[in-house]
């Protein structure tokens, strides 16, 4: 009897692709003029962890062990960030402050105002991070398909103003769902983890809690601004099943170095 191969060490593979909206000057834009080509970006996940960048691609992301590896296909060579999850970010500025304000305390007199200064704008920064931002998600009776994929319409609000339209599939219906879901949860542990997964910026508080309560998989997001469609995102391509060769490692021979910290420095 012959028996199918079974696929060891297979991933999920899907194109995010963002396609901006010129808002400048909407009204003075002839029907006629072609949409703007959208930014597509391959992805890969597997077991939570996520490669953002193609085989082609010139610059890759890999997000593993609470760390990015930036790799340079251009260069040859690839840097290793630490401490980019948000709770190590946020610890870092927790020790930056705790150092100013020690300074301070044992400065001269002459310097001591300029130091407390200096504490006081890091404090400001540290408790940013912190700041948690108020989000209402509401899910209505529109649905739409994406890739063959159905899927319903959430709306985002915030402060009052409509913000995102997310439009959510259920992570069973898509082919490596709930590997999708395990890699958007692991983006969303960096700073600037939602800019990378969704294609959206939530700011710099962490977002994977109030994303949970979707209750899947938003294959397409649509961001306003005064009511008005600035940007949209799609999810498509998904291919359950990819072996996942070396996609997640560094190539041989590249060198790997350290840093620059990820708080002097931004995938995007």
């Amino acid at each position: 009897m012959l028996l199918a191969p079974i696929l060891a060490n297979a991933g999920v593979l899907y194109d995010v692709a963002v396609r901006s909206v010129d808002q400048s000057n909407l009204a003075l834009v002839p029907p006629s003029t072609p949409a703007p080509t959208p930014i597509v970006s391959r992805y890969f996940v597997e077991d939570g962890q996520v490669r953002v960048g193609g085989a082609n691609a010139e610059t890759v992301y890999l997000f593993k062990d609470r760390t990015i590896t930036v790799i340079d296909n251009t260069s040859r060579s690839a840097h290793v960030l630490r401490h980019a999850t948000l709770s190590q970010v946020a610890a870092h500025y927790s020790d930056a402050v705790r150092q100013l304000e020690d300074a301070a305390a044992n400065a001269p007199p002459e310097d001591r105002a300029e130091a407390q200064r200096k504490a006081a704008d890091m404090k400001l920064v540290s408790e940013r991070l912190r700041q948690a931002v108020t989000r209402q998600y509401r899910v209505t009776i529109r649905f739409e398909s994406v890739d063959g994929h159905t899927c319903r319409i959430w709306e985002e609000r915030e402060n009052e103003a409509k913000r995102l339209e997310l439009c959510v599939a259920a992570a069973a219906t898509l082919p490596g769902g709930s590997e999708i879901l395990k890699g958007l949860k692991t983006l969303s542990q960096f700073r600037q983890g939602s800019k990378l997964a969704l294609g959206v910026d939530f700011g710099l508080s962490e977002w994977w809690p109030d994303f949970a309560g979707l209750g899947g998989v938003p294959l397409l997001i649509r961001e306003f601004k005064f009511d008005t469609v600035i940007s949209e995102v799609t999810l498509t391509a998904i291919r359950d099943g990819a072996p996942s060769a070396s996609l997640l490692d560094v190539p041989e021979g590249y060198p790997v170095q350290d840093g620059p910290e990820y708080t002097q420095w931004y995938p995007r």
